[in-house]
């Protein structure tokens, strides 16, 4: 779900910003503004590779499940433990 949040509002950002800007960009009949945005987006696919870097995860062939615990998982151990007696009786 967080994937799916995030993607959605990156892509709602960039599908409104990006074309407003080199329209504007295009606008100016200006190659040095025109590289200076194309400069600007190589920067930001730099920096999301060098974080990408440091935070990814391998997740190539792997499933969803292999990558990342499933929110609504349980426990394991949860189910090797004793029940608790709350009434201080001896359990039968």
């Amino acid at each position: 779900m967080a994937i799916a949040v995030f993607y959605s509002i990156g892509t709602g950002i960039g599908g409104v910003l990006a074309p407003s800007l080199f329209g504007i960009l295009i606008a100016s009949k200006s190659p040095f503004s025109l590289s200076m945005g194309y400069l600007l987006g190589a920067s930001l696919m730099v920096i999301s590779g060098i974080v990408e870097i440091f935070l990814g995860v391998k997740a190539e062939k792997k499933s969803l499940e292999d990558v990342a615990r499933p929110l609504t998982a349980e426990d394991i151990e949860s189910y090797n433990k004793e029940p608790v007696n709350y009434n201080n009786e001896e359990a039968n």
